[in-house]
C-alpha cells in the first residue's frame, strides 16, 4: 500500500466501541489510517456516496438497521468496496454468512487489539481488490506485499508476484508450471466457506528456514461461471507468531518464578507457626479442588492458587506467642490476630501479580451477612476467589489440630459450612465442598 492515508468509514453506534477503535487505529500505525464515524446506517449510506473511503467498518446491530440486512444495506450501495463486520458477539453462523456473502472478514469486539485491527484493515483492502479482477490488477499483483499464487486446475503455477519469490525464496522461472508441490508445505489450521479456503499454514523457505503465513485459496471462474484457475493470497505472519511464542514463554517463566516466590513466603510463615504447618497448602488444595469443580477461569483458579498459598502470610504482624499459645485467646489477643488479612495485603499489594492476589487475601475472612473483617464487607462485595477461600479455610483449621484445641473433625467442619451457607459462607462453595468429601473422597492430607 502507498503512503497516503486510508480513508475507514466507521459505522458504530456507541461511543465507547467508537473512542476504542480510534485508540487503536492511532495505536496501530499512527498517520497510515485517516477515521471518520457514522452513527446510523442512513448517515453512512450517504457517505459511501463518495469514492474516497477505502473500507468500511461495521457494527451490525445499528439504531435504524439490525443483524445481516445491515451489511446486506452496506453492500449492496457500495459492491466494490471492503467491509469488515464488528461484532460484540461471537456468532459463527453470523460470521459464515456475512463471510459467504462477501464481507472481508468478521471481528469480534472484545477480541480485538491494535495489531489485528490494523493488520485486517490492509489484509482486506489488498483481498478485495486482487479478488475483483486479478488479470485487470497487474500493478496490483506486482507490488501487494502477500505472496500471490495462481494455479490451473491441475495444480500447475502459471501466476507468482514478486511476494510469493521473497516468501519462498524462489524465482518465478523456478517455479512456473511446476506443481504445487514444490512449495514444502502443511496446513495448520482453516476452514472450508463455499469453495474457498482460509487458515495458516507451515511454509519451508528454499534456504531451509522456516515460517507461517495466512492464506486464502479462491476459486477464479470465466465470464461463463466456469472453473478456470485457483486464486490464492498468503500473509507472512511468522514474526508476529514468533513474538507471541516469545511473549508465551516469558509469561511461562513469570508464572513459575511468582509460584516459587510464593512458595517461599509461605514456607517461612509456617516456620514460624509450627501448629500450623502445611495449612496454607492444605488450604489451597481444598480450595483449588473446589475451583475446578466449579469451572472457574483459569485466571481466578492462578490467582486463588497464589492466593491460598500465602493467605496467612499476615501472620508475620502477630507476635508468636499469641500464634502458639495454647487455650483460649482474650478478645485483645484475637484482635490482634484479625489484623492479618490487612497486613497482608498491605504486603502483597506492592507484588505485580497479573493475578488480584492481594484482594483475595484481604478477603478471605469476609463474610456474607457483613460480620467478617477487616472490611465487613457482604456478598455482593466479596470476591468468588474469597469466598472459595474463605470455605477452605475453615473446613481446613475446623478439621485439624490447633494449639487451644484439638481437631473437631470434617464431620463438624462441613456441619459448620452446610448450617451457614447463605449466611456466612456462599452456598455454591459450601455445596461443592461438601460434595468432594462426601461423594468424591476427598481427604485433607495432614503430611506435606
Amino acid at each position: 500500500m502507498s503512503d497516503t492515508p486510508i480513508n475507514i468509514l466507521l459505522i458504530e453506534d456507541n461511543p465507547g466501541d467508537v473512542q476504542l477503535i480510534k485508540e487503536m487505529l492511532t495505536e496501530g500505525e499512527r498517520g497510515r489510517f485517516a477515521l471518520e464515524c457514522a452513527d446510523r446506517l442512513s448517515v453512512g449510506l450517504e457517505r459511501l456516496l463518495s469514492n474516497n473511503i477505502g473500507i468500511v467498518l461495521l457494527d451490525l446491530g445499528l439504531p435504524d438497521s439490525q443483524g445481516f440486512d445491515t451489511f446486506a444495506k452496506t453492500q449492496a450501495q457500495a459492491p466494490q468496496m471492503p467491509i469488515v463486520v464488528l461484532s460484540d458477539l461471537a456468532d459463527e453462523a453470523m460470521a459464515m454468512k456475512t463471510v459467504h456473502e462477501g464481507a472481508q472478514d468478521y471481528l469480534v469486539k472484545g477480541q480485538l487489539n491494535s495489531y489485528a485491527l490494523a493488520h485486517t484493515i490492509r489484509y482486506a483492502i489488498e483481498r478485495k481488490q486482487a479478488e475483483e479482477d486479478l488479470r485487470g490488477q497487474a500493478l496490483i499483483f506486482e507490488n501487494i506485499h502477500d505472496g500471490i499464487i495462481v494455479t490451473d486446475l491441475e495444480g500447475n503455477i502459471i501466476r507468482w508476484n514478486p511476494a510469493a519469490e521473497k516468501m519462498f525464496g524462489y524465482y518465478k522461472d523456478e517455479v512456473f508450471h511446476k506443481t504445487l508441490g514444490i512449495l514444502p508445505t502443511r496446513f495448520i489450521k482453516g476452514t472450508l466457506r463455499d469453495g474457498r479456503w482460509a487458515g495458516e499454514m507451515n511454509f519451508t523457505h528454499k534456504d531451509g528456514t522456516e515460517g507461517i503465513c495466512e492464506t486464502s485459496v479462491i476459486p477464479l471462474r470465466d465470464e461463463r461461471g466456469t472453473l478456470s484457475a485457483v486464486f490464492g493470497v498468503s500473509h507472512d505472519i511468522t514474526q508476529h507468531k514468533q513474538a507471541e511464542e516469545a511473549l508465551q514463554k516469558s509469561y511461562h517463566k513469570l508464572r513459575e518464578t511468582l509460584l516459587a516466590t510464593v512458595n517461599s513466603l509461605a514456607s517461612t510463615v509456617e516456620m514460624r507457626d509450627p501448629y500450623t504447618a502445611g495449612h496454607q497448602r492444605r488450604v489451597t488444595i481444598l480450595a483449588c479442588a473446589i475451583a475446578d469443580e466449579m469451572k472457574v477461569t483459569e485466571d481466578q483458579f492462578d490467582g486463588l492458587r497464589l492466593a491460598g498459598l500465602v493467605h496467612d502470610i499476615g501472620k508475620f504482624n502477630v507476635p508468636v506467642e499469641i500464634l502458639n499459645k495454647p487455650g483460649r485467646i482474650s478478645e485483645t489477643e484475637f484482635n490482634i490476630i484479625k489484623t492479618h488479612p490487612q497486613a497482608g495485603y498491605n504486603l502483597l499489594k506492592e507484588i505485580e501479580f497479573p493475578w488480584p492476589v492481594a484482594q483475595i487475601v484481604l478477603q478471605h475472612h469476609e463474610r456474607l451477612d457483613g460480620s467478617g473483617y477487616p472490611q465487613g464487607l457482604k456478598n455482593g462485595g466479596i470476591m468468588l476467589e474469597a469466598k472459595i477461600l474463605a470455605v477452605a479455610d475453615v473446613v481446613e483449621a475446623m478439621a485439624s489440630h490447633r494449639p487451644y484445641r484439638p481437631a473437631l473433625g470434617i464431620e463438624v467442619a462441613l456441619h459448620e459450612i452446610t448450617m451457614n451457607k447463605d449466611i456466612l459462607y456462599d452456598p455454591d462453595v459450601a455445596d461443592v465442598c461438601s460434595r468432594l468429601f462426601i461423594d468424591k473422597g476427598f481427604a485433607l492430607r495432614q503430611e506435606m
